[in-house]
């Protein structure tokens, strides 16, 4: 499955594999690939991030507002310069429009390891695109992390894969009963309910 993301020059493309997440950005003068394994990847604590540039939203406010008052005043045109001063103000008002524009950001950032975050953008190239790309991202790591750490083996010692269950429960990939169950089972090395001792 693939995501595919545009903004302006930026493009981004996800691409979910077998065991990792593969990451394309590229723009006018450069690209790069990023793969991150499914393990360094935590789609349960998932953050919503919105930003906008305050100082260039106030400043294409105060010059729209300018050259709104100055194209609205027919007295304005009467003398020499003042067509030229409202080219001027709707020149930096665009500017700085476009500029708010290029630096807010409305995305979700889904944690990994090392405290590092993938950014995603929102609605792009649609909400339930997204949406579908985000659930089968978290279905996949799930599975994948069921598949190579919740398997239980008697012959390997049991601190480590406790640790592994134990990881996978606060990663919420397994619930407190499958824990528990798991867990019951590694402990007691597939005796069941048996007891230990002698028969007469």
């Amino acid at each position: 499955m693939k995501l595919s993301q545009r903004k302006l020059f930026l493009k981004r493309e996800y691409t979910l594999g077998k065991d990792s997440l593969t990451i394309r950005t590229s723009d006018l003068t450069s690209s790069e690939t990023l793969k991150i394994p499914y393990e360094d990847i935590d789609t349960s604590n998932l953050i919503e991030r919105k930003q906008t540039d305050n100082i260039l939203l106030v400043i294409t406010i105060v010059f729209g507002v300018f050259f709104l008052i100055n194209i609205l005043n027919p007295d304005n045109y009467e003398q020499d310069g003042l067509l030229g001063v409202a080219i001027f103000l709707f020149f930096v008002a665009l500017v700085s429009a476009f500029l708010t524009y290029v630096k807010s950001k409305n995305v979700t950032l889904i944690p990994t390891a090392k405290n590092g975050y993938i950014e995603v953008l929102k609605n792009k190239p649609s909400q339930s695109q997204f949406d579908n790309f985000i659930m089968e991202l978290s279905n996949r790591i799930a599975s994948f992390l069921r598949s190579k750490y919740a398997n239980i083996d008697l012959d390997l010692p049991i601190e480590p894969q406790l640790l592994n269950l134990a990881w996978l429960k606060d990663r919420e990939v397994i619930s407190q009963k499958e824990f528990e169950k798991l867990k019951s089972d590694l402990t007691n090395k597939g005796r069941g309910d048996n007891p230990v001792g002698f028969y007469k």
